[in-house]
């Protein structure tokens, strides 16, 4: 009796996991794939250097995406992002050149601006019940306006000592990699070791639910707005940083779209209730790999944002195979587990 049951489920069992480890790792295979290929393509891909020149130059917007992708989750987003890093890097130079700030200061008020705007965001979306695309939206063209108004000309020269959180290394590994490898183990703790991470799926699979069985919902998603937006102002720092100045008009532009395409590459449902921050971290240095090696084999730069375009494609294209598989999967794996039982049993 025990024999046959326990001989049909094997495999069943067997044929799932090939389909399991495709939606999982096919990200993972790709930029396996895209290495091979620029390594054989280029002789400077491949160095130690090169790799750290390429991470360095995506840390702030990885930054952004390793906690954005914890508001996703949840079934909120912040298309704002871009200007936020914009406004506080602006903000952060101004402190540093006009306003007789220290680098310390400097950097407080770039993270405590971007930290007020998310509060405002959600503040309107979390107990206001405004729609987060809207408002987000919004707030793009607000805050980028409001920098244009504040300072119409670039601010640059803002001193040694802050130039080294850009540039500057320690033990040979550079500051922002430590940086933004630090938000991401960050992230990955707060959702899988905590229990505010399981509230995180459970609104973004349906927040009405959570909400009756008395889950914090509201100041949940507020708290995860609020560290969006000090992500967005501690990208702006960074990048202000990076490059000793900051650009009214181009300092964090288009970066929303570089932080989404980043999080649903990741395999972040953006209807929330689905991710993970290493899928996050895996797409976070995909992209990173991308720009490096186009720009390395001098792939001119309007192919290069036609190659973004289409990781964004790709992303959603992952998003939707995951929205249909990930329930296909899950019932087969619940199938299974019952005949395990019945035939334990008999």
């Amino acid at each position: 009796m025990t024999d046959i049951p326990l001989s049909k489920t094997a495999p069943a069992k067997k044929r799932e996991l090939p389909v399991e480890l495709l939606v999982n790792n096919i990200l993972l295979l790709a930029l396996f794939v895209l290495m091979l290929y620029f390594t054989a393509e280029s002789d400077a891909f491949l160095t130690f250097s090169n790799f750290k020149v390429l991470l360095t130059n995506y840390a702030a917007i990885g930054v952004v995406a390793a906690v954005m992708a914890l508001l996703v989750m949840a079934g909120h987003v912040d298309l704002s992002i871009g200007s936020n890093i914009g406004f506080s890097g602006m903000i952060t130079a101004l402190a540093m050149t006009e306003w007789g700030a220290s680098p310390a200061i400097g950097v407080l008020a770039g993270v405590v601006t971007g930290a007020l705007i998310g509060l405002v965001i959600g503040v309107l979306c979390a107990y206001l019940r405004f729609s987060p695309i809207i408002v987000t939206l919004g707030m793009l063209s607000v805050l980028r306006g409001t920098t244009l108004l504040v300072k119409q000309v670039e601010v640059v020269g803002l001193g040694d000592v802050f130039f080294l959180i850009g540039n500057g290394s320690i033990g040979g590994v550079p500051i922002l990699l430590l940086i933004v490898l630090g938000v991401f183990l960050l992230s990955a703790t707060f959702l899988s070791l905590t229990v505010w991470g399981r509230y995180i799926f459970a609104i973004g699979i349906n927040p009405q639910a959570a909400f009756l069985a008395a889950l914090p919902v509201r100041p949940l998603i507020l708290s995860l707005h609020v560290a969006t937006g000090a992500a967005a102002g501690l990208a702006g720092v960074l990048l202000a940083s990076r490059l000793d100045g900051a650009s009214p008009g181009s300092l964090g532009l288009q970066m929303e779209l570089q932080a989404l395409t980043i999080i649903l590459l990741g395999g972040v449902a953006f209807a929330g209730g689905r991710g993970r921050i290493f899928g996050v971290f895996t797409a976070w240095v995909f992209l990173a790999v991308l720009d490096n090696g186009l720009t390395l084999l001098n792939v001119p730069p309007f192919v290069q944002l036609v190659a973004s375009g289409m990781a964004l494609v790709f992303a959603a294209s992952l998003d939707a195979l995951g929205t249909v598989l990930g329930p296909r999967l899950e019932q087969r794996r619940r199938v299974q587990e019952q005949l395990r039982n019945a035939a334990a049993h008999s």
